[in-house]
């Protein structure tokens, strides 16, 4: 921008100079032109000098002397009539006198640089002279000159406030940017590697219209980003201290218990074998109760890393009817009931086994968290594209308290860790995640307040949708689950005399003393974790 103005103002400077050049030329052409028009009218002469002399030249006479003599004294801007230099007027006497010669550059001590045009005449004795008209060029050099100034001081002007706009317009322009560093430089403060870390700085009020705008959008999204992944890293911190804790609070009793009857048969070996034995039995049962507690964290590692269950096709009432068969066994002091929504076989792609398991856990823990002569009711049913299995019980239900998170591991409604309260805490943990290894979700709420059903908890399972010949009636018949199958934890439910209630299925409902919930029909079939209200 400034090049061009300088270029502008140079360009104005040079047009306005050969402008007031050619006004010269014209001023001292314009009499010449009348007095040849008019070769024999000798007051041509006298005309053309006082038009030259009222245009500001200067006019010299050229004698037979060759000396130049001024004239023209009393017409303005005439100079004095002392005699011109013979160096001078040999400059003068070298202006062309023909009536087509054009005005010439010449440079007189007197004017300095001029334009001359020469006429020839005659004096008053009849004696031929040369006229020579002369007008000093730095008239034009000053006009133009002045005019450079102001263009110049004007462009300096114009370039300097057009600073100071640009300047305004950049700042204000930035002024986004600059709030995007100062927050960077804020979260760049903050104690990001520790802690329970929020992340308040963000970028105030970016205008997505804008460049800048969507880079200070892009960075909030960003720090949003980092922030939830923080605080899940927080979370999954606090959680595995949790479950370090957990364990090794599950762990610490039965091993205790080990340590205790290892010494009492140091003690009493060869003097009372009756003790010894009694004593290795005890060290058996909290061996086992270890082994199921390490089994069933070592089930919840392999559901975590999504190894592939098994693909078989399903039919849920098998698989209902003999986990509740097992119930019954293992809880002979309460009342199991199966409703059957349907007739048809309602059909599941996955594992038996863990599927078994899964039910197996939900009759457990209501067996193990109501009272004796309790009712536990079973139902299966299909709904919107999904199987369903709702276990509901009339005991208390869950604690209000214990309902957003009574699906984590190691929840118990009692904190104490009792073994009259129940198990390891681990249950539901695990129902839920064989649950949703097979694409399917867990719901958990209590019934209403006044209607008699206090736990419910829901599993729901994508149907496998089969044409009608696909599949023959015998393959889903009671064999295709086969008892002998099942791994050693289920096994375990079966036989109530050979491990305490409160290892069946390593499975927690926790203690329920709150009425104050959501009806069956309101069960939620996103996060189980979530209240249901």
């Amino acid at each position: 921008m400034a090049t061009t103005l300088i270029v502008v103002a140079l360009a104005t400077f040079f047009a306005l100079r050969s402008w007031m050049v050619q006004q010269i030329d014209a001023s001292l052409m314009q009499p010449k032109v009348r007095l040849f028009a008019d070769e024999g009218d000798g007051g041509r002469v006298g005309e053309a000098v006082r038009s030259w002399v009222s245009s500001g030249a200067t006019v010299v006479v050229l004698g037979s002397t060759g000396q130049g003599i001024p004239i023209g004294e009393d017409f303005p801007g005439a100079p004095a009539r002392d005699n011109w230099s013979p160096a001078d007027s040999a400059l003068l006497r070298s202006v062309p006198t023909s009536a087509a010669a054009e005005p010439v550059t010449i440079d007189v001590s007197p004017l300095g640089k001029s334009q001359a045009v020469s006429v020839p005449a005659v004096d008053a004795n009849g004696r031929p002279v040369s006229l020579v008209a002369l007008i000093q060029l730095s008239r034009a050099g000053q006009l133009a000159g002045r005019l450079l100034t102001v263009e110049l001081v004007a462009v300096s002007l114009a370039l300097l406030l057009a600073l100071m706009v640009s300047m305004w317009f950049i700042r204000r322009s930035l002024r986004p940017l600059q709030e995007v560093a100062e927050t960077a430089s804020e979260v760049a403060r903050l104690p990001l590697g520790r802690g329970d870390v929020t992340i308040p700085a963000r970028v105030a009020n970016p205008v997505p219209t804008t460049e800048v705008g969507q880079v200070g959008l892009a960075v909030n999204a960003m720090l949003d980003h980092v922030e939830a992944s923080l605080q899940t890293r927080v979370e999954t911190e606090d959680r595995l201290r949790q479950f370090v804790s957990d364990a090794g609070h599950e762990l610490r009793t039965p091993l205790a218990a080990v340590r205790g009857y290892s010494e009492l048969m140091r003690r009493g070996i060869g003097t009372d074998p009756e003790s010894t034995r009694e004593s290795a039995a005890r060290i058996e049962a909290a061996a086992s109760r270890m082994g199921l507690l390490v089994d069933d964290l070592l089930l919840l590692a392999s559901l975590d890393e999504e190894r592939p269950l098994a693909q078989d096709p399903i039919d849920l009432h098998t698989v209902v009817d003999d986990a509740v068969a097992e119930a019954a066994t293992a809880g002979p002091d309460h009342q199991w009931k199966v409703e059957v929504a349907t007739s048809e076989d309602v059909l599941v792609v996955g594992d038996s086994v863990r599927l078994h398991q899964a039910v197996g856990n939900l009759l457990a823990n209501a067996r193990n968290h109501t009272m004796p002569g309790s009712t536990v009711t079973i139902t299966v049913s299909s709904d919107d594209g999904n199987a369903v299995v709702e276990v509901r019980d009339d005991g208390p239900g869950f604690p209000t308290a214990l309902l957003p998170r009574v699906t984590e591991r190691f929840a118990r409604g009692d904190a104490s860790r009792s073994r009259a309260t129940g198990g390891s805490g681990l249950g539901l943990s695990i129902t839920k995640a064989i649950v949703e290894a097979h694409d399917g979700t867990l719901a958990v709420a209590n019934g209403a307040s006044g209607t008699g059903v206090g736990a419910v908890v829901r599993i729901s399972i994508p149907l496998l949708v089969v044409d009608d010949d696909e599949f023959d009636d015998d393959e889903f018949s009671d064999d295709s689950v086969d008892g002998d199958s099942f791994d050693s934890d289920i096994d375990a439910d079966v036989d109530g005399d050979s491990v305490d209630g409160d290892v069946l299925a390593a499975a927690d409902l926790n203690e329920a003393t709150t009425s104050d919930a959501a009806s069956p029909s309101a069960l939620a079939t996103g996060d189980s974790r979530a209240p249901i209200s």
